[in-house]
């Protein structure tokens, strides 16, 4: 399994506590010297200086940081600014995972899955990341739950998902645990303002079974990954993709019909992405 589709420049936070001014003064030197060098690391590693971030982690990750095992693993494993070894990088990125890192938790545990690895090691690992606020592997465990009948189970982690922000939880709430068609429904739009474009599928149809066009068109817009928000767009280019994949939702209109409907559509999408807040799915190999 290697890790270079997913080397990312920008990710999610990796969640290391502030260090407090009421620390006695001989720690508080020590944390804040080596929360440098550790910020100096993420920094090279965030803007692609990658030796100079091997080199930053290497000496980090032998005093035991986890985070530096983490991102110095996706480093050997790949052999990006250091010489590639994947069974010295697997063995860094096994003992961040033992050190509480979460995306290392969540690497090994994917590692584990991809050769069919024992499922109750592969739950611990996803276990061990939830607990530390990883929302991909609360999805894993609700899925896992929802497997094994327990429906309880599988809605508190997809609960505590969508707390911390991940649309992708919002939607299987709609379609597992909704108690009613505007608890869905609200679960869905909600998914879909945060980027959640299989949301935004499940509400084109919705909009589809009211014979609502213009929103139909929209919803399956933004599910085909429309990027309005982004100044630098083809508009042409998205139109043409528009026609491709959602005309059907309004090809039995009639040509003036048709146009003032796209006109409710580019009304519809304009209010869309002034309120659109993008979320960044987890990625491994990734820091923000």
């Amino acid at each position: 399994m290697r890790l270079s589709s997913s080397l990312r420049r920008t990710v999610p936070a990796l969640g290391r506590a502030a260090l407090t001014a009421l620390a006695m003064s001989g720690f508080l030197a020590t944390g804040a010297a080596a929360s440098s060098a550790l910020d100096d690391g993420i920094n090279a590693y965030r803007h692609g200086e990658f030796e100079k971030s091997a080199g930053i982690f290497a000496s980090l990750a032998d005093n035991g940081d986890a985070t530096a095992q983490y991102l110095l693993s996706c480093q050997t494993i790949n052999g990006v600014g250091v010489a590639a070894n994947e069974d010295a990088g697997w063995a860094l990125m096994k003992q961040a995972a033992d050190n509480s890192n979460p995306d290392a938790s969540v690497v090994m545990a994917r590692r584990l899955e991809a050769v069919g690895g024992d499922k109750a090691n592969i739950r611990g690992l996803y276990t061990a990341a939830a607990q530390h606020n990883n929302t991909q592997a609360m999805l894993w465990l609700a899925l896992d739950a929802l497997d094994q009948g327990e429906g309880t189970k599988a809605e508190a982690h997809l609960k505590q998902a969508w707390e911390l922000g991940d649309p992708r939880a919002a939607t299987l709430l709609a379609n597992r645990f909704a108690k009613s068609d505007v608890d869905r429904l609200t679960y869905l739009r909600r998914a879909a303002q945060h980027g959640e474009m299989r949301a935004a599928a499940y509400l084109a149809e919705e909009a589809r079974t009211v014979d609502d066009k213009a929103e139909a068109v929209g919803w399956c817009a933004i599910a085909t990954g429309m990027p309005g928000h982004n100044e630098d767009v083809d508009w042409k280019t998205i139109g043409e993709a528009v026609e491709k994949n959602c005309g059907q939702f309004d090809k039995d209109l009639s040509p003036k019909d048709r146009a003032i409907n796209r006109e409710r559509v580019d009304h519809f999408l304009a209010g869309f992405f002034k309120n659109y807040q993008p979320w960044q799915p987890w990625r491994a190999c990734a820091v923000d």
